[in-house]
C-alpha cells in the first residue's frame, strides 16, 4: 500500500446541503456569488494528474464533502468532482478522503 504523505493545509469550504428543489425537483444550488464560509483547515495533499485533473487527500475530519464543494491551500483552489470517504480497518490513523477535483482559475481583482 502507498502512503501520499501530507503536503498542505486545506481548507473546505461546503456548500448548504441538501440543495434546495425547484417545483420539479431538481436541486438548486445556492447562488455562485455567495462562497460559503470556511468549515476547517487539516492536512491533505494535491497531485496534479497528466490529463489536467487532480486528486487531492484530504483528512476525514473534513468529510462529508461532495461535488461542488471548495478545497483550498491559500494559493489554490478546488471545485470538488467526486469524494470517497476511505476507510483502512483497524488503522484509523490511515483514513483519508479521496478526492478529484477541478483546479479553478485564480481569482482577479
Amino acid at each position: 500500500m502507498a502512503v501520499l504523505l501530507p503536503d498542505r493545509d486545506l481548507t473546505a469550504y461546503v456548500l448548504a446541503h441538501p440543495w434546495t428543489r425547484d417545483a420539479h425537483g431538481t436541486p438548486v444550488p445556492p447562488p455562485p456569488n455567495t462562497p460559503p464560509a470556511p468549515r476547517g483547515t487539516w492536512p491533505g495533499a494535491a497531485i496534479e494528474q497528466a490529463d489536467g485533473s487532480w486528486t487531492l487527500r484530504v483528512d476525514p475530519r473534513a468529510w462529508p464533502l461532495r461535488a461542488g464543494d471548495v478545497l483550498g491551500d491559500g494559493t489554490r483552489t478546488w471545485t470538488v468532482t467526486t469524494a470517497l470517504l476511505k476507510k483502512v480497518p483497524g488503522y484509523g490513523a490511515a483514513d483519508y478522503i479521496a478526492v478529484t477535483a477541478a483546479l479553478n482559475p485564480p481569482e482577479t481583482p
